[in-house]
């Protein structure tokens, strides 16, 4: 039902359509075995009856095809839907609560359930017009014999009662595959990401395997198999079941029941043909409940993102200034855990001033704070206390996403996008043209071309990828540019020209630039360096950075 509901939501006038359709085909369906039937019971009748057979097989097929076609656009048109409304979610989202919600969740429920939500859709054309089948045909059987379908009405009743009670255990172990999933998928996660360290010692490799990934999967297949086992028993003492019920009607019943012989012929015929039907909906259901599962934690994982249903393009600029950029930061604090969980670490409170042009190094130890500093600088992570003001406005969480635009940024953990991602529109050529110039300038025009406004190529090296990384923030031509740690992965060469030449050319144009750096031998490029120490941020010397 809850399939059903969600498509109702989506668009009640396709549900409809396939709806009437389906039911026309099953009622087709069903007038052909009630020709059958009549056939068997009256042999000369057949001629008469051929017209109208071959009439309901175009009809059923013709019903069915416009009932299919619908629910397939339908659940296409929800799935698409879906994704790109928890895309917008995702990214309306602080990024403080997608830290917390874990990357393994956010992969399994963007990947893993809504592919078995989408598998579950596969069955529903097939599903719907089956369980129109079995109505008609169970109406049918009413016609015949009101006593005969009440004793089968009696027996799938209680066969119902003992299924919903028998599937309890293989559901409840379908439950505990999906938590499974998040449990793997983090394992993985850890298995890819650490490959190197893993590939340096084999002991430590076969134990990561062996004490990590190997419980965490086991538990994942003796889970999925007894679910999947239960659902197979279940649907094959149902199915079983159905056959007992028929075998009772025929050889049981009448001898205390009596029926005429063309009443339990054609509940005989009926019955076998339902068979199929039936078959099908039993096959389906771990399908059916693994989707509404899924289902269950795609509905969780909206609710805990943003309740912005899409990221709408700001309008206006409410930090639009006459006179130069200025970005204040007045008694800026902000917590976060320390190496003590009843202690946590206070960045601030921080007093800032970024005039427009400036080019500021900030330095510091790990874990003194920088990164924070970053997050509160670029409008990712809210201040707890003081706040930022940008062109005399405050920012505030009605104006965040407006002021985060305003940046331009290549982090220490950085990801390289494939697309150079921007507006379609005149400027497109134009930035094509600027990339090429930045690919080449950065050294890497022998290896990388633009083309269909994309990189050709990102499997670099991490230097080069990074080089790449600031192609595209160079693009997004920005106010206020922050690079973190960037220079750590590029060779003195690209060094030199990152400090030397890049770094002045934005600030020849006018842009404010804040670089983390450790590279202490051309801290007299800056025009200020800033050192946070124990969450404090003090100005200092060039010589005096790291004393």
């Amino acid at each position: 039902m809850n399939l059903i509901r969600y498509l109702y939501r989506q668009s009640a006038r396709l549900l409809a359509l396939a709806s009437i359709s389906g039911a026309l085909g099953g009622l087709a369906s069903a007038g052909l075995v009630i020709l059958i039937n009549r056939g068997l019971a009256n042999p000369h009748q057949l001629p008469e009856l051929a017209l109208g057979f071959f009439g309901l097989c175009a009809g059923m097929l013709l019903c069915k095809l416009c009932s299919e076609l619908s629910l397939l656009h339908l659940t296409q048109s929800a799935i698409f839907q879906m994704r790109i409304d928890l895309s917008r979610k995702l990214l309306a989202t602080p990024l403080k609560r997608l830290q917390t919600l874990g990357k393994h969740r956010l992969l399994v429920i963007l990947t893993e359930d809504v592919h078995t939500f989408t598998a579950a859709f596969e069955w529903v054309p097939l599903l719907f017009v089956n369980a129109v089948v079995t109505l008609a045909c169970f109406a049918y059987l009413a016609w015949l014999s009101w006593s005969l379908l009440l004793i089968l009405a009696l027996f799938l009743l209680v066969g119902l009662i003992a299924f919903h009670l028998a599937e309890r255990g293989p559901l409840s172990h379908l439950e505990r595959v999906r938590q499974q999933k998040d449990v793997l998928y983090q394992h993985f996660r850890s298995l890819i990401e650490g490959s190197k360290e893993l590939q340096l010692s084999n002991a430590r490799g076969e134990a990561f395997v062996e004490r990590v990934i190997r419980p965490g999967a086991d538990e994942f297949r003796v889970r999925f198999l007894r679910g999947m086992a239960g659902y197979s028993v279940v649907a094959n003492l149902g199915t079983l079941l159905f056959y007992l019920n028929l075998g009772v009607l025929l050889f049981v019943v009448p001898f205390w029941l009596p029926q005429s012989i063309t009443v339990l012929t054609s509940f005989t015929v009926t019955l076998l043909y339902l068979v199929r039907p039936i078959s099908d909906l039993m096959i389906a259901l771990p399908s059916l409940r693994q989707a509404s599962i899924a289902l269950t934690r795609i509905r969780q994982l909206d609710a805990e993102l943003s309740s912005e249903a899409q990221m709408a393009a700001p309008v206006g600029n409410a930090f639009a200034s006459q006179g130069p950029t200025r970005l204040l930061l007045n008694g800026v604090c902000h917590r976060y855990p320390g190496e003590h969980e009843d202690h946590p670490f206070l960045l601030g409170p921080i007093d800032l001033t970024l005039e427009q042009g400036e080019l500021v190094f900030v330095v510091g130890g790990n874990g003194s704070g920088k990164t924070t500093l970053s997050m509160l600088l670029l409008g990712l992570y809210a201040p707890e206390s003081g706040c930022v003001v940008l062109n005399g406005v405050e920012v505030d969480d009605d104006n965040r996403e407006q002021y985060r635009q305003h940046f331009a940024a290549v982090f220490a953990d950085f990801h390289l996008f494939e697309h150079l991602l921007g507006d379609d529109g005149p400027g497109a050529e134009q930035r094509t043209a600027d990339a090429t110039r930045y690919v080449k300038a950065l050294g890497l025009g022998h290896k990388v071309s633009i083309v269909d406004d994309r990189f050709s190529t990102v499997e670099l090296s991490t230097g080069q990828r990074k080089r790449l990384a600031l192609v595209s923030a160079y693009l997004d031509d920005k106010p206020f540019y922050l690079f973190d740690e960037w220079a750590a992965d590029q060779d003195p060469t690209f060094k030199r020209v990152f400090y030397m030449e890049l770094l002045p050319e934005l600030k020849a144009r006018g842009k404010t630039v804040i670089v983390i750096t450790h590279d202490d031998a051309y801290f007299s490029q800056a025009d200020r360096v800033l050192k946070v120490e124990n969450g404090r941020l003090t100005q200092v010397e060039a010589q005096a950075a790291y004393a």
